[in-house]
Order: structure tokens, then C-alpha cells, then sequence
């Protein structure tokens, strides 16, 4: 019954189209004409690492989580410390490209959110962006 409920969330996902907090930001900001120096460019060259990374997290999580259950305490910290990160990036592009940067209280409450959510779906990540420049709990 788990490996079927893991299965139907991580299809959900890969249907989604979840992306990276980093991914949706730099869109944003491509989208608003707001990447007009170098130093705006030059930070979304982590971009693309962030986004394999959440990719891979999507994928790799629901199979460790089903095949190493005595592992989900290391699999959802290791997923905490990524989606800190990746908000963190974020951030940092954000205060790049002349905007203001996450608040690091809500980028901390974040990521905590997403730590329960994992927790209590067994360490599946739900994905999905509500506001791409803002940070958010549901990805």
C-alpha cells in the first residue's frame, strides 16, 4: 500500500512540474526585465544546479524513503538543508538584481514547514510553487 501512495505522490510530482525556489525566481526576474547588470546575471549561474538538485530530490526521495525507512531522519535533513539553500540562493539573487532579498526568519519557517510536511508524508516532497519570487511552504 506505501510503495503505491508513493508512487501516485511522486507521479503527481513529475506531472506537476515542480521547480526550484532559485529556477522560479530567476524566471521571475527574466520576465520583469529586472536582469540589467552582470552582477544580476552572474548570480543566476547557480541556477541550474539548484534545479537539478530539487529534481533529483523529487525523484530520489519517495524511492529511499519506501526502500531505507530506518533513513528518513538523514533523507529529511538532507532535503531541509538543500531547500535551505536553494531559498538562500534565491535570496541572494533577488538582493543581485536590486530587489529585496527573502526574510531569513520566513526562509527558516519555510523550510521547517516543508520539514513537517515531509514527516508526515513520509519524507515525499509535495513540491509545487505558490509565489515564485516570494518565498513559500509549499515547495
Amino acid at each position: 500500500m506505501r510503495i503505491i501512495a508513493t508512487s501516485l505522490i511522486c507521479s503527481t510530482l513529475l506531472v506537476s512540474g515542480c521547480s526550484s525556489v532559485s529556477y522560479d525566481t530567476a524566471h521571475k526576474l527574466r520576465i520583469n526585465g529586472d536582469v540589467v547588470t552582470v552582477q544580476c546575471e552572474s548570480s543566476m549561474s547557480t541556477v541550474t544546479e539548484h534545479e537539478k538538485l530539487k529534481w533529483g530530490r523529487n525523484i530520489a526521495t519517495p524511492i529511499l524513503t519506501v526502500a531505507t525507512v530506518g533513513l528518513a531522519p538523514i533523507i529529511i535533513g538532507a532535503n531541509a538543508a538543500l531547500d535551505y539553500v536553494d531559498r538562500k540562493n534565491a535570496s541572494n539573487m533577488l538582493e543581485s538584481c536590486g530587489k529585496n532579498p527573502l526574510n531569513e526568519e520566513q526562509i527558516l519557517a519555510d523550510v521547517g514547514t516543508n520539514a513537517m510536511v515531509n514527516v508526515a508524508l513520509g519524507a515525499v516532497d509535495v513540491g509545487g510553487v505558490l509565489s515564485p519570487v516570494s518565498s513559500n511552504a509549499a515547495n
